[in-house]
């Protein structure tokens, strides 16, 4: 178990890890470094974190990813170990979570809607959307893992780009 799993399980022990790391991230690509606790709270619920300062660090652990130069940014997915149903179901519950986060974040931001965002991140958008309605319940095969593979990638990937397409966006302080 990784470290940031392990700050996750402890934030939030009632909510999927991979919903919890998905909505900090939706938040971050938003906010920057400087991502309000408020936020993540109103999001999921106080009942649902545990004490600031583990939620805190999960948070300061995320967001330091998300932003690492070296690329180490991954959603956190459950490991390759774990069934192909199981990986997918986390897969779904990150885009959901990033999803809701990232609506939240706009809205903080003052952008009223999708149609206010360029593009490529309304089109990303819709597709880590499809990816969250996705229901487990295929065999597991050689194909079937390679999917997973490349639609873990393309999650990772698309959530970089909308980060970086909004790096250079100024936030709306009245949001």
């Amino acid at each position: 178990m990784t470290d940031l799993t392990a700050l996750a399980l402890n934030a939030a022990p009632q909510l999927p890890v991979a919903e919890l790391h998905g909505a900090v991230c939706g938040l971050g690509v938003c906010h920057g470094e400087a991502l309000p606790l408020l936020d993540l709270i109103d999001l999921v619920g106080e009942d649902a974190l545990t004490d600031q300062q583990t939620v805190e660090a999960f948070v300061g652990a995320s967001i330091s990813d998300l932003r690492a130069e070296d690329l180490r940014f991954a959603p956190r997915l459950p490991a390759d170990d774990t069934p192909l149903d199981g990986r997918l179901e986390a897969l779904a519950q990150w885009c959901s979570g990033f999803l809701a986060g990232l609506a939240a974040g706009l809205a903080r931001r003052g952008t009223g809607s999708l149609a206010e965002c360029p593009d490529e991140v309304r089109e990303i958008i819709r597709d880590l959307a499809a990816i969250a309605q996705v229901e487990a319940g295929g065999a597991a095969d050689d194909t079937a893992e390679a999917d997973l593979a490349e639609l873990e990638e393309f999650v990772k990937v698309g959530a970089l780009l909308i980060m970086t397409s909004f790096e250079h966006e100024p936030e709306d302080p009245a949001g």
